[in-house]
């Protein structure tokens, strides 16, 4: 429904232009009328019409002088003028407004209706217009988001990763300084859903003034923004102190923000995003300061240094250490059961895909498999699941490092389940083939892999699964036969007990 403001001075003409049309019949209606230029455009203003039907002499103020204000204003209204003047002046500087239409008076009602439709018409395919553009945006905004979110994670964005980038619309990401703003919505595990989303609403509205701005949601009542270019410190508080007091002001929630160090490439995100986390979680909110910067003071960079001993885990592993990784490990043990489960996953995610890219327990040169890493992690529902699926792994890759070199048999075990993990193996057939006993190669397996051999199999087919799973083409039962389940049912059990989701809702994340 279209909205009609009708402008006069001569009540007769106004009553008749009201009643003249059945506007309910060609979704429009009349949603105002006014005698003169003033009260036509506090009326503009306070129903925002959609057209403007206005006669030009009017007391005070003429019908193009109204129109030319109401303009500045609200561009999108659409004007048609009726006069009783044909003079060629006053048509010229309509045209100069934007009026679209100029009719003369008296006009006749299928006059004045043709006119309408034609004014409907443009409406309606401006709309169509708008909305595709918003999609447009939507979805380039969801795909710099995206890229935005591996480079977090620590995926590293590949061949000709600086063109990619500029192609998605971040090219500013690759000139001057990169910042990381952390925005927690205080209590955010209490409030409600319309609080947050308002929240946000406030947030994107007022970051659309920014051109270097990314943002993203992490998880309920927590976002990340990326920003880039030269600013210097004061403006990147300037601009943290709009968000906080805009939040306040239009949602009366408050937030807290924590600004990371500097950082010169995309590269880095994954290092500011996980410091500035644990920095915040460390510190934790305060009403003090609201807004804080990541500053390597004395208190600050003690915990950062406690936190950061990868180098170190990394070298003793090399060595095979054995003692001081778990002394280690039982000195992070008391602040991992602490953490909340989001951070801790990632946190996790990032040591173990660093850890693995170093300790090189396969084939030289070969990445880790990080997706089938991300979504072992995210099974992990309980923060001691977790911690003891970080120590587990831990003590896995000391054991795939120093042991023995791979036993031949143990080698040809493994070759068969890369290749064959879509048939039925069993451990017996297995041990057969290779004429020695079933005890004896279970032990052996355990003994050289550092699980048992149907828990490798599992992670083999798993991780297959994964790989399927992004083929759109192919079913969840199809899946489950190409990686040796013959049963879904059974397909679909194991796989929320490895990963933590269904088959169909891994793939449904994907989307």
């Amino acid at each position: 429904m279209y909205k009609v403001l009708i402008v006069d001075d001569e009540h007769f003409i106004r009553e008749r232009l009201v009643t003249m049309i059945p506007w309910g019949e060609y979704d429009l209606e009349v949603a105002g009328v006014a005698e003169d230029g003033a009260s036509a455009l506090e009326l503009i203003e306070q129903l925002s019409p959609d057209i403007v039907i206005s006669d030009i002499r009017m007391p005070d103020m003429t019908g193009l002088d109204m129109i030319a204000r109401a303009a500045a204003r609200k561009p999108d209204i659409r004007y048609i003028i009726l006069s009783a003047y044909g003079e060629f002046d006053y048509a010229r500087r309509a045209l100069q407004l934007g009026v679209t239409d100029y009719l003369l008076k008296p006009t006749r009602p299928e006059e004045l209706l043709q006119v309408l439709l034609k004014q409907a018409d443009y409406l309606a395919q401006l709309q169509v217009q708008k909305q595709r553009v918003r999609r447009n945006q939507y979805y380039e905004e969801s795909i710099r988001s995206q890229y935005i979110q591996e480079l977090i994670l620590g995926n590293h964005p590949g061949y000709e990763w600086q063109e990619e980038c500029a192609n998605v619309g971040l090219e500013w990401m690759l000139k001057g300084e990169l910042r990381l703003f952390l925005v927690t919505l205080e209590g955010h595990a209490t409030i409600d859903k319309s609080a947050q989303f308002a929240v946000q609403n406030v947030l994107y509205e007022l970051l659309s003034e920014y051109e270097a701005v990314c943002a993203i949601r992490l998880s309920f009542g927590k976002w990340l923004l990326t920003t880039g270019g030269s600013a210097v410190e004061e403006e990147l508080l300037s601009m943290a102190q709009r968000l906080y007091e805009s939040i306040e002001r239009f949602t009366k929630q408050k937030v807290h923000i924590m600004v990371s160090e500097a950082g010169q490439s995309p590269l880095e995100l994954s290092r500011l995003f996980w410091e500035t986390e644990k920095m915040m979680e460390y510190m934790g909110e305060s009403q003090e300061e609201p807004i804080r910067f990541l500053r390597p003071s004395s208190r600050e960079l003690a915990y950062l240094q406690w936190t950061k001993p990868m180098a170190e885990l990394i070298e003793w592993m090399k060595g095979g250490e054995t003692e001081q990784v778990v002394r280690w490990l039982n000195h992070l043990t008391p602040s991992f059961l602490e953490w909340e489960l989001g951070a801790a996953r990632r946190w996790c995610f990032e040591w173990l895909t660093t850890i693995r890219e170093h300790i090189q327990t396969g084939e030289e040169n070969v990445l880790p498999d990080t997706e089938n890493l991300k979504m072992r992690i995210a099974g992990q529902n309980k923060i001691k699941d977790l911690l003891q699926f970080f120590i587990h792994d831990i003590h896995h890759l000391i054991h795939q490092r120093h042991r023995k070199g791979s036993h031949r048999l143990i080698r040809l075990a493994l070759e068969r389940m890369e290749i064959q993990y879509d048939r039925d193996i069993q451990l017996t057939t297995v041990a057969e083939e290779l004429s020695i006993s079933p005890v004896y190669l279970s032990e052996l397996f355990k003994q050289q892999t550092g699980v048992t051999f149907r828990a490798h199999l599992l992670q083999v087919r798993m991780a297959a699964a994964l790989r399927l799973l992004k083929d759109p083409t192919l079913k969840v039962y199809e899946v489950s036969y190409k990686v040796g389940y013959n049963k879904v049912e059974h397909f679909v059990k194991l796989f929320k007990k490895e990963y933590g989701m269904t088959p169909s809702e891994y793939r449904g994340a994907l989307v």
